[in-house]
């Protein structure tokens, strides 16, 4: 309250409509201006409660993301072992003669033959062989396609891969794949043709000379002079 208004009251004693209705709006005036602390703080604790919810909802977001990642993963992998499963019991439909690996020089040639002992027409053949790296031992997957991909009853064709002796140790048949997605198919190895047995190094005559003796001294117990042994 103003001074001017305590003044006022102090002479007259009394206080008229005038000037309450002045002080009414003075007071109001300072509401209006002043922040209140108690609503201050209900924003501060409204704005965290957001955050808060909005945190909560991103986790959530993610852990259940990753658990449908997870979750398709493991359904493509019990698939692949089902699929896989069923192919070693069914009926194989190709009848696949597997030969040694021949070295050629700095290259290793993998090859066999393909037959189909089925009674129907198998398209889009490839054979997929494992192959194990020299350098850190890992796997690595070829596909390769034979030189007749589709093949009638009683078939055959042959498939032939060339690999870097230096890259790779050893090689494992892996599968045969056909159809239009090429998916595995039933079948069974057999050896084929073993590796040829690798020469022996040539040998080699080392000749000697021996040295002519001085003269006056003869070599004893030679063919030519042979001396007796006391």
């Amino acid at each position: 309250m103003s001074d001017t208004v305590v003044d006022t009251i102090n002479k007259t004693g009394t206080v008229d409509f005038t000037l309450t209705h002045y002080l009414v709006m003075q007071t109001l005036n300072q509401l209006g201006t002043e922040t209140i602390p108690l609503e201050e703080e209900e924003g501060r604790h409204t704005r965290r409660l957001v955050v808060g919810v909005l945190c909560a909802l991103v986790l959530t977001g993610l852990v259940f993301g990753g658990y449908l990642f997870l979750r398709k993963r493991h359904e493509r992998q019990v698939a692949a072992a089902a699929a896989a499963e069923a192919v070693k019991k069914t009926a194989p439909k190709v009848e696949v003669i597997v030969d040694d690996a021949m070295i050629e020089g700095k290259k290793s040639v993998l090859g066999g033959t393909i037959h189909n002992i089925s009674s129907e027409t198998l398209r889009n053949l490839a054979v997929e062989l494992q192959l194990r790296k020299r350098t850190g031992g890992g796997l690595e997957t070829r596909v390769v396609t034979p030189e007749v991909s589709e093949l009638a009853p009683d078939g055959r064709t042959s498939y032939r891969l060339e690999v870097a002796v230096q890259d790779y140790s050893s090689a494992t048949f892996s599968k045969v794949l056909s159809g239009d997605t090429r998916t595995a198919t039933a079948f069974k190895a057999i050896p084929g043709a073993a590796r040829p047995p690798m020469e022996p190094p040539g040998s080699k005559t080392v000749v000697v000379g021996r040295p002519a003796p001085p003269k006056g001294e003869e070599f004893i117990n030679s063919e030519k002079n042979p001396g007796k042994v006391p």
